[in-house]
């Protein structure tokens, strides 16, 4: 059986930088995969070419290898050969984002009610007031306290935690299959991070998609992931199941990364901090 998403040697340029270098993974049906890495290591832009928005955000441009999406049920979808009508049929429907920064993605002249309405209507031949009830809806279901109020407000009225819960209502409006978290909680503080990665994780449960999450944080990929893949420099540097990567990881940067997570415990005994150990290119 064919994962769900297929990506096979990908490589990303920005002119003639090479920001993602023939990087290969797969997505199973249900599950979530992490691809985690520091800044400038290629996983937003990885996220991005999955639904060939880097063409467009930040004119980059896919100059080899293959994306394959396999819905169940449907032909194979080769993403990269697909004509810009045919990617607007299947972002949101099948495969959606949550990007890093909401304040940014949504559009501030706009209320919430509208941009979640115009998202579900494009997709759906059904009424303004048949696509406002399921903005209501979604709305309710990312817990959002009086959400028939906070549908009329714009998103600079919101919270950062009620503006990151707008961006998941939207993006799961239409039950994509897969759905892509850039750094979700990264400009949360703890305590709504540990919500928005509860919240994730429910709807991921009740709608049965499989996630993939960007993030720099281990922390997160410990309490999330199924798989994991790491990044450095543009290229893939190790992939495997979470406990593996955890308790055994094989590659000197993944060991790095897993080092400079600070530990409950890690002074006692100690005069003053040592230094963490750097995640640096000689690795």
């Amino acid at each position: 059986m064919s994962a769900l998403l297929e990506v096979d040697n990908l490589t990303v340029k920005f002119g003639e930088f090479t920001a993602v270098d023939d990087v290969s993974f797969h997505l199973n049906a249900g599950e979530t995969l992490a691809i985690v890495g520091e800044s400038g290591s290629g996983k937003t832009v990885t996220a991005l070419s999955l639904m060939r928005l880097i063409e467009q955000s930040s004119r980059g441009r896919i100059t080899g290898g293959s994306i394959r999406l396999n819905p169940p049920d449907q032909p194979s979808l080769h993403i990269t050969e697909l004509e810009e009508d045919e990617l607007r049929s299947i972002r949101g429907e099948l495969i959606s984002m949550i990007f890093q920064e909401p304040l940014t993605a949504l559009n501030p002249v706009f209320s919430v009610e509208s941009q979640l309405v115009e998202a579900i209507r494009a997709h759906r031949d059904i009424s303004k007031d048949e696509a406002r009830g399921m903005a209501l809806n979604m709305m309710e279901k990312v817990r959002i306290p009086d959400p028939a109020q906070r549908l009329k407000r714009y998103p600079h009225e919101l919270s950062g935690g009620m503006r990151q819960r707008v961006m998941i209502a939207q993006a799961l409006a239409l039950s994509p299959q897969i759905l892509i978290a850039d750094e979700p909680t990264t400009a949360l503080d703890v305590t709504i991070q540990a919500q928005i990665l509860g919240l994730v994780q429910d709807l991921k449960d009740d709608t049965g998609a499989a996630v993939i999450m960007i993030t720099h944080d281990m922390g997160v990929v410990a309490q999330v992931a199924d798989r994991v893949v790491v990044m450095k420099q543009s290229k893939v540097v190790e992939t495997g199941p979470v406990e593996q990567i955890f308790h055994d990881p094989q590659d000197p940067y993944t060991k790095a990364l897993l080092a400079a997570v600070p530990r409950l415990g890690s002074m006692t005994g100690k005069d003053k901090p040592e230094k963490f150990p750097l995640v640096g290119t000689e690795l």
